[in-house]
């Protein structure tokens, strides 16, 4: 896949030499840690233990929300799976593990 440089330069990148001295040996020490365990297939993210850990290191470090759920759209991406994305059988939610009872004007409704 090829990015042209002008969206390059609107995309947010973080500025490592803005971050703390602690943040830096927090996230040294995890490189330490994993850089020599395995990735899984990307196709297999959102099940992938180990990048698991390194997105709970860079979410607890950065203070960003837990991100799962983007592992589990990611996975679902029909570039990676070869599959494309449509409502299971008896499926009321977005994620597996998501109950929606009711639909907010903040909610995706699948159809």
């Amino acid at each position: 896949m090829q990015v042209k440089q002008p969206a390059w330069a609107e995309m947010p990148v973080l500025d490592v030499r803005a971050l703390s001295h602690a943040t830096l040996a927090k996230l040294a020490a995890a490189y330490d840690t994993l850089c020599s365990k395995e990735l899984q297939a990307l196709a297999k993210l959102d099940g992938d233990p180990v990048r698991a850990e390194i997105d709970a290191v860079l979410s607890a470090a950065l203070n960003l929300r837990d991100l799962k759920p983007l592992r589990q759209l990611l996975a679902r991406e029909p570039g990676l799976t070869g599959i494309g994305i449509s409502q299971k059988s008896g499926q009321s939610a977005l994620f597996p593990d998501e109950k929606l009872n009711v639909v907010t004007e903040t909610q995706l409704r699948l159809i």
